[in-house]
C-alpha cells in the first residue's frame, strides 16, 4: 500500500512537467514565421467598391529551415485569416497556397501598408481551425 506523503510527494516533484507541458511552447495554436516579400502591389482601384483598396504581397520562406513549415502549412489551410507584423504593426489578411508556385503564398489583406521585395515580414500562423 502506497501512504499519502508518498504520492504528494510524487505529485509535487511532476508539477513542473505539468507547468511546462500546459505551456505555449507544447500546446501551440499557432506559429509564427519570418517570411520575404518577393512582390507587393498597390491598392487595387475597381469599379466594385469591395475591391477597391485590396492589396497583395506574395511571399516565401525567409530561412531555410522553415521551407517545409510554410509548405506544409499552405498545403493544409489555404484560404485561411493570418495576421502578420510589419514595421512593428499587426494587420489581417488572408493567406492562400499558389498551386504551381512550390512554397509561395499569396496574402490578400486591406490596410494601407505596403512591404517592398525583399523585405521581411512576420507570419502568424493559426494552427488549428
Amino acid at each position: 500500500m502506497i501512504r499519502k506523503s508518498k504520492i504528494r510527494w510524487v505529485l509535487l516533484s511532476l508539477w513542473p512537467l505539468l507547468l511546462l507541458t500546459a505551456s505555449s511552447g507544447f500546446c501551440q495554436d499557432k506559429i509564427t514565421l519570418p517570411c520575404e516579400v518577393m512582390e507587393s502591389s498597390e491598392a487595387l482601384k475597381s469599379s466594385m467598391g469591395k475591391l477597391n483598396g485590396v492589396r497583395y504581397v506574395l511571399l516565401h520562406h525567409a530561412n531555410a529551415a522553415d521551407r517545409e513549415t510554410l509548405s506544409k502549412w499552405l498545403k493544409a489551410r489555404s484560404g485561411t485569416e493570418v495576421k502578420f507584423t510589419f514595421d512593428r504593426k499587426e494587420y489581417k489578411g488572408i493567406l492562400c497556397r499558389l498551386a504551381y508556385c512550390f512554397g509561395r503564398g499569396l496574402l490578400i489583406y486591406t490596410a494601407d501598408v505596403r512591404p517592398m521585395k525583399r523585405d521581411i515580414i512576420d507570419v502568424t500562423l493559426p494552427l488549428t481551425p
